[in-house]
C-alpha cells in the first residue's frame, strides 16, 4: 500500500514549509500506521528519514502553496512536486534531458505538461534514492510516445495533474511486488492520473 496526501498552505519561508511536511508525515503515520513519537532525520544529501522507526518511508515536496507527501511501510518511496508556470522549457531540458526527451518536447502540443511530467518523473527518482538535482542528467530515461522509462528497471512510476495547475509525480521500488500489488491511497478525486509505468496501480479513494 503507497499513501499520499497533500495540502494547501501559505507559507513565508523554508523553516515553516518544513514544518507543514512534517505535520502532514506525523498525522499519516500515526493515522495509517498507528506510528508516534517519530523523529525525523536527514541524510548528508537531506533526505529525511525515521530516525526511530527503519520499516517506515515517506518523501515529501512543496510547489507554491502545495505540500504533498508519500508513504509506505513496504519500501522506499519518492514524489515530486511543481506548479505549472511559464519556464524557458527547451533551455532546461537541453541542460538536463536526455537527447529524445529534448526531441519529444521540440514538437509537443502540450509543452508545459509534458516538460512538469518529465521533470516531476526524473526528480522523485532521485529524491527516492536521496540523490541531488544534479543527478538529474544521469537519471531515468521517459519515452512519453512508448510510455515507457528505461533504466528502470524494479521501478514504479505514476504522474498526477491535480487542478489543472500542478503535476504530482511519484516512485516507488517494487522489489518483488506483482502488478496486483500496486495499490495507491489517494484522498480524494482530485488527482487525474497521466502516465504510469509499468502498470496502472490500482487506486483507492479514502473518502
Amino acid at each position: 500500500m503507497i499513501y499520499l496526501e497533500y495540502s494547501f498552505n501559505e507559507n513565508d519561508n523554508r523553516n515553516s514549509s518544513r514544518q507543514i511536511l512534517e505535520n502532514i508525515v506525523f498525522g499519516m503515520a500515526e493515522n495509517h500506521y498507528k506510528k508516534n513519537d517519530l523523529i525525523i532525520d536527514r541524510s548528508d544529501n537531506g533526505k529525511p528519514y525515521f530516525k526511530n522507526c527503519d520499516n517506515l518511508y515517506f518523501n515529501g515536496t512543496h510547489s507554491s502553496d502545495l505540500f504533498a507527501v508519500i508513504m509506505s511501510d513496504e519500501n522506499n518511496v519518492g514524489i515530486d512536486a511543481e506548479k505549472i508556470r511559464k519556464r524557458d522549457y527547451l533551455s532546461i531540458a537541453r541542460e538536463y534531458f536526455y537527447e529524445n526527451e529534448c526531441k519529444y518536447l521540440e514538437s509537443s502540443l502540450k509543452l508545459e505538461i509534458d516538460f512538469f511530467t518529465i521533470w516531476t518523473l526524473k526528480e522523485s527518482y532521485i529524491k527516492m534514492l536521496g540523490k541531488t538535482i544534479f543527478d538529474i542528467k544521469n537519471s531515468i530515461e521517459i519515452d512519453l510516445t512508448e510510455r515507457i522509462i528505461k533504466k528502470a528497471d524494479n521501478l514504479f512510476f505514476s504522474s498526477f495533474i491535480l487542478d489543472d495547475s500542478y503535476i504530482v509525480s511519484l516512485c516507488y521500488d517494487m522489489k518483488d511486488k506483482k502488478e496486483d500489488d500496486i495499490i495507491l491511497k489517494l484522498m480524494d478525486f482530485n488527482l487525474n492520473l497521466l502516465f504510469s509505468y509499468p502498470y496502472l496501480p490500482n487506486i483507492d479513494i479514502d473518502i
